[in-house]
């Protein structure tokens, strides 16, 4: 899979260390420093120059990518790179920006935007790896949808199957004191547990 990465900083480092060596990877940034910081730290191809130059833009090939990430810290150079990269038809482009003039944008010619946090950068990873994970947690795609719910009321002292048979949700995992718990079908709720539920909005 060709992944394409313009933005070399904290955002663009992790989604680098989260992609791992799967796939085919190119990072792009304009600090010399970095670049070589990248390329001694990351089996990737790391590019030095601007992501805005149209030569270099036309020798990367974005067009093929299977997806584009542009997380540089300039929300213009953000901006101009996805409209360019969704013009020449790349798969999958997510940008940067949290200004709403670029946001809105974006979301009309079909470019993702994104809230710029470091935290994101494995849910991106995630997105590559496993799409059809990240296809299904996308309720305007799947109508599937996963939230959380209190144990309270008619549900204490139930087990998991009543529960299910009751409502029209699964329960895939119990939080309690802190941690995750897979249940089973008999495994009994009680207050102070919350419920991880999936559910399909027909």
């Amino acid at each position: 899979m060709k992944v394409i990465v313009f933005g070399g900083g904290k955002v663009g480092t992790a989604l680098l260390r989260s992609l791992g060596k799967k796939h085919k990877i190119t990072i792009i940034d304009q600090d010399r420093e970095r670049c070589d910081y990248l390329a001694g730290e990351f089996n990737v191809h790391v590019v030095f120059g601007d992501a805005t130059d149209p030569g270099l833009l036309e020798e990367l090939k974005v067009g093929e990518a299977d997806y584009v990430f542009a997380v540089t810290g300039s929300e213009e150079t953000n901006f101009l790179v996805s409209v360019y990269a969704k013009h020449i038809n790349a798969k999958k482009v997510i940008s940067r920006a949290s200004e709403v003039k670029y946001s809105s944008l974006m979301e009309r010619l079909g470019v993702e935007p994104l809230v710029p946090e470091l935290t994101l950068a494995r849910e991106l990873a995630n997105m590559v790896q496993n799409p059809l994970i990240s296809l299904m947690l996308d309720p305007s795609d799947s109508n599937i949808e996963m939230v959380e719910k209190e144990v309270n009321g008619s549900m204490i002292k139930k087990t998991v199957q009543e529960i299910q048979e009751k409502n029209d949700y699964t329960i895939i995992s119990v939080f309690y004191e802190g941690k995750f718990l897979f249940p089973s079908s008999d495994f009994v709720l009680d207050e102070g547990m919350k419920i991880v539920v999936v559910k399909h909005n027909v």
